[in-house]
């Protein structure tokens, strides 16, 4: 049985093992000069967060990455493509200012920002995919064109894949506007009245103009006005059940939840097409939130700090990642539910009825990697020098 390895460092540090000092052990490990030759054009994949929110991906830990790259004679480029939902991110204009107010500068991170997808997330080639949903993606073509991709993600919770790490970073992140609006095809969402306090922060948000404010909606109010989503209309993004702040709009899955990490996975195979031998992503694990970056917000970890992680192997970077938060420890006070801190399906206990693993399965049954690894921790000798 062939085993993808992992390295991994933990989040403790002191004045002997600190923080910089053993991620560029680990990045040192993952071999970047066996993927990278001179005068590659390598994308670092990253998410530059919204506006407002405080844990995505620190730049501080892009440089790293970058000097290694440039070391190595790649020619390096930080990037993402123009979101689906209404927010800092939708057109390119906007997404770079956001990346530059997040910290994503030149001096910080040591490369440019280049927003895939064109001016508005349009742009995009068909690319062919052996897939159980598509015979064909539409991706940008910055990842088509990149010699080299690299994943840097912050992983984290999600509330229709469970989790986002590398695999969410690929397929959603490298999928075009279009691509993306296929990929959540499959969720429907629908409105409570009763607990609709017509407050319009869904409306501002639907990409689509697919929700309306009407009157009558419930029942015993009937000059009470509450959200009314049109299903032809809607592309199914699930902004609307994120920023719904009373809760009344829940996720109606007109086909099985696991579909839309499917299709996502088949987009993630989509962009690594010819790319599988020069590849290689990272993983933070650290506040680890409940949901996405993509959100205003910042909501507490659900889990204590547990390290970063590393592989050429996606499937397997993300399935160890899952596993180490697993098995924390739940934080109390946060959105984990108290009775499920020792849970060891956590996003499951936050997000009710999503099997987080089918995107590991099914990016395993597409042949771009598994989820059986060897875990490999690293530290410092007491000369600052890897072990052995």
């Amino acid at each position: 049985m062939t085993l993808s390895k992992v390295f991994f460092i933990d989040s403790r540090a002191d004045s002997r093992e600190r923080n910089i000092s053993k991620y560029r052990q680990l990045i040192s490990r993952l071999g970047l000069k066996s993927i990278i030759s001179e005068g590659d054009l390598v994308a670092v994949k990253v998410s530059f967060g919204e506006r407002g929110n405080l844990t995505y991906l620190r730049p501080q830990y892009v440089r790293p990455v970058v000097d290694e790259i440039i070391r190595l004679g790649g020619r390096p480029f930080l990037t993402d493509s123009n979101t689906l939902y209404a927010g800092g991110r939708t057109n390119s204009r906007d997404h770079a200012i956001t990346a530059m107010e997040n910290g994503f500068g030149y001096a910080v991170t040591g490369a440019p920002v280049v927003i895939a997808g064109g001016l508005l997330g349009i742009d995009y080639r068909t690319v062919p995919v052996a897939g159980e949903h598509f015979q064909e993606a539409k991706i940008v073509p910055e990842a088509l064109d990149a010699d080299v991709i690299i994943s840097l993600a912050h992983f984290k919770g999600h509330m229709i894949c469970g989790f986002g790490g590398a695999l969410k970073n690929l397929g959603m992140g490298f999928g075009s506007r279009a691509g993306k609006q296929m990929m959540h095809s499959d969720v429907r969402p629908e409105v409570d009245p009763p607990q609709c306090d017509a407050c319009g922060r869904c409306r501002k948000w639907c990409p689509e103009a697919a929700i309306s404010m009407v009157a009558g909606g419930v029942p015993e109010q009937p000059g009470l006005k509450a959200a009314l989503i049109d299903s032809e209309a809607c592309a199914g993004c699930g902004e609307c059940v994120t920023v719904c702040s009373p809760g009344a709009i829940a996720i109606n899955w007109q086909s099985d939840a696991s579909i839309v990490q499917q299709k996502m996975a088949e987009y993630a195979a989509a962009a690594l097409t010819g790319k599988l031998d020069r590849f290689a992503a990272i993983n933070f694990v650290l506040d680890v939130t409940p949901d996405c970056d993509c959100l205003g917000w910042s909501d507490r970890p659900i889990v204590p700090n547990i390290g970063i992680l590393a592989s050429t192997d996606p499937v397997a970077v993300d399935a160890a990642s899952l596993d180490l938060v697993s098995q924390a420890a739940g934080i109390r006070g946060s959105a984990l539910p108290e009775a499920h801190l020792d849970s060891r399906d956590k996003f499951g206990s936050i997000h009710e009825g999503i099997d987080s693993t089918a995107q590991l399965t099914h990016a395993n049954k597409l042949g771009i990697g598994t989820d059986r690894y060897e875990l490999a921790p690293l530290g410092l000798d007491k000369d600052g020098g890897e072990e052995a």
